[in-house]
């Protein structure tokens, strides 16, 4: 398998987070969408033995997320849980080189990421009115977002190319909640191929995995719930999965 990279830069707001299992699951829509349903179906025959592509979750640009590892196994000072917590960024060569006395806040990297909550109001299309006492509103989550970094893993049976046309199909189609009122738009650069050393015996997980069906010496990691939804035309039924829990982005094996 080969791993990509490619930087996305936000051209709208977005409502919901890049993580690694949701944009699968848009390329795997734009697949249906862009290619066929029997190609996409051909991809996912073997996925579990044979995937043809893994993605990460979108990260600040220029760096990776800290180890989720006790603080013995990162050398950092025990007695100072607040400060080390909020430094979680280190480039590709400190983590390859296990420099994680050299991670970086938020601030110190220049990470502006904003989120608020915009309030709407619910309408009633049969009555055309706001609610029973002409004023219903409600909350919800929006983030502007600096440029953000995602790798991708593909497989023998998979071309850069057909990646290249469905990321840009979800460019333009808009990424997760409200896509369709124009949040989740972003631009890409081209990808670029990244060497990496496939020898190692530890590994750290760039998107959330289940943790079953593998033996390992130890493991690492903080949790992750997701609550599943299907999207497009499968969104007319019941659009909600069972949830998961997942250990989240940052793991180690």
């Amino acid at each position: 398998m080969k791993l990509y990279k490619t930087t996305i830069t936000p051209t709208s707001n977005f409502s919901t987070t890049l993580k690694g299992d949701t944009i699968f699951g848009h390329i795997c829509w734009a697949i249906r969408f862009v290619f066929s349903q029997e190609r996409l179906e051909k991809l996912l025959e073997d996925y579990e033995t044979s995937p043809f592509l893994v993605v990460s979750d979108g990260f600040i640009s220029g760096y990776l997320p800290k180890p989720t590892m006790p603080s013995r196994y990162l050398n950092e000072d025990g007695l100072k849980k607040k400060i080390n917590r909020k430094k979680k960024w280190l480039t590709y060569e400190e983590l390859k080189n296990l420099q994680f006395q050299k991670a970086r806040s938020d601030k110190e990297v220049g990470n502006d990421d904003k989120k608020d909550t915009v309030m709407r109001n619910s309408i009633n299309y049969k009555t055309s009115t706001t609610g029973e006492k002409g004023f219903d509103p409600y909350g919800v989550d929006e983030m502007n977002l600096s440029k953000k970094d995602i790798y991708f893993l593909l497989g023998d049976d998979f071309e850069i190319k057909e990646l290249e046309k469905s990321l840009e199909f979800i460019s333009l189609s808009g990424y997760g909640k409200d896509s369709t009122v124009g949040k989740g738009r972003f631009e890409f650069k081209k990808f670029v191929e990244i060497d990496i050393d496939n020898t190692s015996t530890t590994f750290m997980a760039l998107n959330p995995f289940v943790v079953k069906d593998f033996t390992c010496k130890e493991l690492f990691y903080d949790t992750f719930t997701r609550f599943g939804k299907t999207g497009a035309n499968r969104a007319n039924k019941n659009p909600f999965k069972k949830p998961l829990i997942l250990a989240d982005t940052g793991a180690v094996v």
